[in-house]
């Protein structure tokens, strides 16, 4: 089985790859109302057959949802650009949802989050802010056009194109179980290990945790091994779910679920360590190196992840369809939709084509 392998155990590939690192309110309309016919105005014998009908169609039909905006471009995907902090694995959204890297013809650019372009459809990889508040994003003019791209994404964002630098980057890792966890960090081409920071959790008690060994490489700098499983943990060793071994977890980021992996598959798991779903769930953001033990060989992958909750609700991807799950493990949305984007308190939809944004809190 491949095993997913993170930048961390690979940073001789931070440098290689470091642009590819990565309303108004609505709610859910109420339900219809009863016929205005009054029961007066019908025989008997009417009023039950017609409650006993608006029952079952009440029962079967899914709620109708109504978009509080839409957008123009029919973009095959879209992910909150936000600032990337470095830690593995990244939460999927960030503080605001002001900024989206979107994708058409394969290729990504970005927009904010009333739709307007600022940067076309025509880079290699998503877009997003670097931890030096920078642009990150490669396309095949982007070096020729540096200057026009920069100064318009600052006028616009705030925030120029990035010139390349270093990157910086962590992890939190124990060698087993109940062993208290501590940070794996690489900046620069330089590796080690510390104590744990109130903020590197997010604010989690627990937080997602590789179980591996760290070993010298033959002489170079201390790396993970590969081939480890994840669980969560807090700072005292104490794991989340003790008889599980997870090929991926994602981050609670304060809400009440979070994402976690088995065989390619994703599930949800409350703060007590139940699970809310079952792993039916696919990959559907973010991109990554995965291990093949049986070459040795690390291949690009993407998708890799699952969304974390953000503000009570999460994209899912089931059977090629999207749907939004919500703190409880529900599927308020049934997945038939045809993409989908995180949104604090609901979600971006596509159907026939039309991306619409629906508030579902």
């Amino acid at each position: 089985m491949k095993k997913p392998f993170t930048k961390m155990h690979a940073a001789w590939f931070a440098a290689l790859f470091a642009a590819m690192a990565l309303a108004s309110c609505t709610s859910l309309p109420d339900s219809a109302e009863s016929s205005a016919l009054s029961a007066s105005s019908q025989p008997e014998s009417s009023i039950a057959d017609s409650s006993a009908e608006e029952s079952l169609a009440e029962s079967s039909a899914e709620p109708a949802l109504t978009p509080v905006r839409t957008l123009d471009g029919d973009y095959e995907a879209m992910v909150p650009a936000g600032q990337q902090t470095g830690i593995t694995p990244p939460l999927s959204h960030g503080d605001t949802p002001a900024f989206y890297a979107v994708q058409s013809d394969g290729k990504w650019g970005l927009i904010d989050e009333n739709g307007t372009e600022l940067l076309p459809c025509t880079g290699e990889w998503m877009p997003y802010l670097c931890g030096m508040g920078h642009w990150s994003w490669s396309s095949s003019d982007s070096y020729e056009r540096y200057e026009e791209y920069s100064s318009a994404l600052e006028e616009a964002t705030g925030h120029p194109l990035c010139p390349g630098h270093g990157s910086n980057s962590y992890q939190m890792y124990a060698e087993a179980p109940g062993n208290s966890p501590q940070i794996y960090w690489s900046s620069d081409g330089s590796h080690g290990s510390r104590e744990i920071e109130a903020e590197d959790t997010l604010g989690d008690s627990f937080f997602p945790t590789e179980y591996t060994a760290l070993t010298d490489g033959g002489g170079d700098p201390p790396l993970l091994e590969p081939g480890g499983f994840w669980n969560f943990s807090d700072t005292d060793g104490n794991v989340l779910c003790p008889d599980e071994e997870f090929e991926q977890a994602g981050w609670f980021g304060g809400e009440a679920l979070a994402p976690v992996q088995k065989d390619g598959k994703w599930a949800y798991v409350d703060t007590e360590g139940n699970f809310a779903t079952e792993f039916v769930y696919e990959s559907c953001w973010g991109d990554d190196y995965v291990l093949d033990p049986e070459t040795g060989e690390y291949t690009y992958v993407s998708p890799i992840y699952a969304f974390s909750l953000w503000e009570g609700f999460a994209p899912v991807l089931r059977d090629g369809k999207w749907g939004v799950l919500d703190e409880n493990g529900e599927e308020v949305v049934p997945c038939s939709y045809e993409g989908a984007a995180p949104y604090p308190g609901g979600a971006w939809l596509k159907s026939d084509g039309q991306w619409g944004l629906y508030l579902l809190a």
